[in-house]
Order: structure tokens, then C-alpha cells, then sequence
């Protein structure tokens, strides 16, 4: 992968305000705006993190908090173990460490055992060490296994905000289909408390292209967030919804990024809005680990939120018509791109980039601490410095499950959908199964009936 920062670009960064801090040791520059991943990304940093058992390299896969592989310890007065480095801001003189790696992740001396994974399947270390006396080697195996350090002169930040709040419509997520669902709620005289676990609202807006009410997708987003704002409604970015509890109590957790301790919320509304989104899958292929190897959506994020491309000869591989938009956007930009759509039938070659391959899958991916290339299913390879997949999408239902909400399999969507309706409770947008902005908005409207 031969990632790089363009020239122009970048909705959430500032290039006026550079900033500089270290991984692994290793310097990385960025800008005011940027995450630890899209930093590290535009410097071309490929390995990140070291697998959780046999130590294989790992990349970034995603933009937010579906990412598996870029974990990091935060260094210095509010040490932090275990940090995504897609959620977390990069900030100047910031000291970040790669999480189960010795001394660092690109030079793992813990990397060897890889090499002997045949011998060392799953539970080998309870079926190989229980004689004579396990907790002679467990020590050292929950060393080589474990993943962050807790620094041990941490200090506490002191003792969090706890705020209680009542309102009529609790709108959880501020994509296209949490913004819809809150604005007509605000219309109809409801209090509204909007929540979002990024910084900055719209959801894939900020990236994807579309049209709303006649204007830019941007542009309907600033407005629907100032309306909200005008008429009195809470906000609240960097706000994850962590729980769902007896009598549609929500417990919301706002993050700081100013040195102050996080906020517990304690959220008792009349009427919750589950508009959390979906979740890109990834595809299966022998190697599909490798660092290089990454969802489509999050590649297309990175390219418009911070002017990054993620590879100068991209595969894009997929089975829906979403990594079309992808695809097509990083060939504007620069890349050489290859889009390899499984179906035979899918959405025209006109619409995608012109090396379209259609009615194929990839087998295999090369490549040692980073992809180099793939191969196909008829044995067809093409070299590559990056590989983005898009498996299709599974809704984020967790908050729905966690209220006892039943789920029910849907064939037209390849995913586990919401059922039976619970009391209080309305899921809309991807969530819901929605695909395209149309499906989207129809979904909001009844939300808060």
C-alpha cells in the first residue's frame, strides 16, 4: 500500500494548524481534524497492530468504531489502553503505542509464531500445559496473548459528570436517517435530544454523494443541524449509546477531548430512535488479513474527510452496488482501480470504473507485511498496494437486542433485520435494512408517531 495525503481536500481537517506525534517511536505528521488512523494512514504506515494470537501483521480495516485492528495505548497524563485509533483525535505531541507487539508493530519479535500455527490451534494452551501445573506457564502465555498495557502511574482525570435528562424523542445516531427523524419530531413540537458517537454530525454524508430537498447533501445537514440548534434541542457529538435498561432508560457516555473526564448521561425520553447505521462486511479470501486490506466505505471516508488515498493501485472488490460510488471516486483522484463485482448481473459498467470485472471473486491475497497483490477465482492476478472490500452491510441492532428486541432473517438484504416492534422503540434507516436515501427518508417519517 503506498497511501499519501493529497494536495487539496478533507472536510475535517485543517491544514492551517499542523501537528506531529509519535508511534511506535517513529514520528507522524498530520493535521488539526485528523484520527490517529487517518494520520498514520496518510504517512503510509501499513502495520498497526499484531494479531491477538499467532502475531500476524495487521492493518487499518475501518473508519470508526468497527475497527479491529488498530489498537493503540495512549501515552502521558491520561494514559488510555486498548484505543481505536479510528475514534481517537490525533493531537500534537500525543505518544502512541501499538497494543500486543514487542518492541513495536512492524518489528514484532513475537512474529515467529505465526510459522508454527498448525501446531497451535484453538485452546492448544489448555489441551498442551495442564501438565504438570498450568499455572506454571500461564503467566507468560497471558503475556505473549494479552493486548494493551495499563500504564501504572496513571492518574485519574477526577470524577465524571453525571446528568440526568428527560425529553420527549431521543434520536441515537445523526446520519441521514437520524437528522430526518429528529428534524420532523422538532417539527411536530417534540423536545429532541440528538446523540452521535462522531464528532461531527451527517454520518456517511460527509462522504457519499446526495441530494436533499433540492440542495448538496452537505448543505441540507449544516441546516438541519442549525434548526435543530435554534429551537432549543440538545445536541451532543462524540456521544455513544451505550445501554438500553428497565423502563427505556438510555445511558449515554460523552467524550472530552479538552483534559476533561467523559460525562454519563442518564437519558429518560418518551420515545427512543434507534438510527444507528450499518456495518460494512468484509469478504472471504485466503489472506484477507494482510495489511492493505480494507473496507470500501472506510477507504471512500478517509478519502473525503481527510484527503487520504489509501493505495496508488487499488483492487475494489465486491458484491453490491455501494462500492460502485467508491470505486469511481478513487479513480478521480489518482488511483488505478480494478473493480471486481462477483455478480454477473449487477449494477452497469457504465456507472462503475472502466476495468470492471464482472462474475468474478478473489481466492487469494499476496503479500508479507503488506498486500501486493491478489489473485482470482480463475487464477487471473493483478498486482496491488491496496485491496477494498465490501461484503454488504449488517445493521447495527445492538441497542435493539439489548431491549429485547426479536430479529428476524431477511434473504433480500442478507441480514438479520428487526421484528417484532418493541414498546418506545423505532429502528429506521440502514438499521432497518434501508440502502438508498429514498428508503431512508420514507423510514424516519413514522419514527416518532
Amino acid at each position: 500500500m503506498t497511501a499519501s495525503r493529497l494536495a487539496t481536500g478533507g472536510s475535517a481537517i485543517d491544514r492551517s494548524r499542523p501537528i506531529r506525534f509519535s508511534f511506535d517511536g517513529t514520528i507522524v505528521q498530520g493535521f488539526a481534524g485528523d484520527t490517529i488512523a487517518s494520520a498514520l494512514l496518510a504517512g503510509d504506515v501499513a502495520v498497526v497492530g499484531r494479531s491477538f494470537k499467532y502475531h500476524r501483521p495487521r492493518g487499518t480495516w475501518g473508519a470508526g468504531v468497527e475497527e479491529p485492528n488498530a489498537l493503540v495505548d495512549i501515552g502521558g497524563s491520561r494514559a488510555t489502553p486498548n484505543t481505536r485509533a479510528t475514534t481517537e483525535p490525533a493531537r500534537d505531541g500525543l505518544v502512541a503505542k501499538s497494543v500486543n507487539a514487542t518492541p513495536s508493530a512492524l518489528a514484532d519479535r513475537n512474529a515467529f509464531l505465526d510459522r508454527f500455527a498448525r501446531f497451535i490451534p484453538a485452546a492448544f494452551y489448555y489441551k498442551t500445559f495442564m501438565w504438570p501445573d498450568w499455572h506454571r506457564f500461564e503467566p507468560r502465555i497471558r503475556a505473549m496473548a494479552g493486548l494493551g498495557k495499563v500504564d501504572a502511574d496513571w492518574t485519574s482525570p477526577g470524577m465524571a459528570d453525571q446528568i440526568n435528562h428527560h425529553c420527549d424523542v431521543l434520536v441515537v445516531g445523526a446520519g441521514p436517517a437520524g437528522l430526518a427523524a429528529a428534524r420532523l419530531a422538532a417539527g411536530a413540537g417534540l423536545t429532541v435530544t440528538l446523540v452521535d458517537d462522531q464528532q461531527s454530525p451527517g454520518g456517511s454524508l460527509g462522504y457519499r454523494a446526495g441530494e436533499i430537498d433540492g440542495k448538496p447533501a452537505a448543505v441540507w445537514v449544516k441546516e438541519t443541524i442549525a434548526e435543530l440548534a435554534a429551537g432549543g434541542h440538545l445536541i451532543l457529538p462524540s456521544t455513544t449509546a451505550l445501554g438500553i435498561y428497565d423502563h427505556n432508560l438510555v445511558g449515554l457516555n460523552q467524550r472530552h477531548f479538552d483534559g476533561r473526564p467523559d460525562t454519563l448521561w442518564r437519558v429518560r425520553p418518551r420515545q427512543i430512535v434507534l438510527a444507528t447505521g450499518a456495518i460494512e462486511r468484509p469478504l472471504p479470501f485466503a489472506n484477507n488479513d494482510l495489511p492493505g486490506i480494507m473496507s470500501a466505505d472506510a477507504a471512500f471516508a478517509y478519502l473525503r474527510r481527510h484527503a487520504v488515498l489509501v493505495g496508488r493501485r487499488i483492487i475494489v472488490a465486491t458484491n453490491n452496488d455501494s462500492a460502485y460510488e467508491v470505486a469511481g471516486a478513487l479513480a478521480e483522484a489518482g488511483a488505478e482501480v480494478r473493480l471486481v463485482d462477483i455478480r454477473r448481473n449487477g449494477t452497469p459498467a457504465a456507472r462503475a470504473n472502466p476495468r470492471l470485472i464482472k462474475g468474478r471473486s478473489l481466492a487469494s491475497a499476496s503479500g508479507k507485511l503488506r498486500v501486493d497483490g491478489v489473485t482470482l477465482d480463475d487464477g487471473t492476478r493483478f498486482d496491488a498496494d491496496c485491496v477494498l472490500v465490501s461484503g454488504g452491510w449488517t445493521p447495527t441492532i445492538h441497542l435493539f437486542g439489548q431491549a429485547k428486541g426479536k430479529l428476524a432473517w431477511s434473504d433480500a438484504r442478507a441480514a438479520f433485520l428487526p421484528s417484532d416492534p418493541v414498546d418506545g422503540i423505532a429502528v429506521i434507516g440502514a438499521a432497518a435494512g434501508a440502502v438508498s436515501l429514498s428508503e431512508v427518508f420514507a423510514g424516519a417519517g413514522p419514527a416518532f408517531a
